[in-house]
């Protein structure tokens, strides 16, 4: 295959660079390796809680176990942070719309914001997403437990390394 000139040159300049220098750099380059962000820091807002949602994954995987890098991936596919962030946004909708209110009881005041709510599009749009995520994870225990079922294939020697070791199947 020719080269052209201009990728000629980008390879001469790429091969003399020593990576970003400046911290918004190292950031936006630190984001290269990442494949799809699920499991990333990325998944995790600035003022959500890590911690909650590694422990939310690894309380996943301790109960369902999984045998393989296949039924791990969908594990991977049920911890679905989107849908807690949902129920934070519903619940902050209401809190706020609450507030507003001044009927008598609380009853009616949130009879009076639910009924506020539901005539406006932010409460369809939250429902729509939730019904759309809540479906998503049940999708994802249907395929693991499909997948717990499915005999594993016997370990192909070709693939095996130099030591006759099997090679780790690739991560989702």
């Amino acid at each position: 295959m020719r080269l052209t000139k201009s990728t000629i040159a980008s390879r001469k300049n790429g091969a003399r660079s020593r990576g970003p220098k400046t911290p918004e750099g190292k950031l936006r380059s630190a984001a290269n390796a990442i494949r799809h962000g699920l499991l990333s820091k990325n998944v995790v807002l600035q003022n959500e809680s890590e911690t909650v949602f590694t422990a939310l994954l690894d309380q996943h995987l301790a109960k369902l176990g999984p045998a393989d890098g296949v039924e791990h991936c969908a594990v991977e596919e049920m911890v679905v942070w989107r849908l807690r962030r949902i129920w934070a946004i519903e619940k902050q909708l209401f809190d706020e719309a609450i507030e507003k209110r001044h009927e008598a009881s609380e009853i009616e005041r949130i009879a009076a914001t639910f009924f506020g709510l539901a005539a406006g599009p932010p409460l369809h749009l939250l429902d729509r997403y939730e019904t759309r995520l809540h479906r998503m994870y049940q999708r994802s225990l249907q395929n693991f437990l499909i997948l717990r079922d499915f005999p594993s294939p016997a370990p192909d020697l070709d693939a095996a390394g130099p030591d006759g070791i099997p090679n780790e199947p690739a991560s989702c």
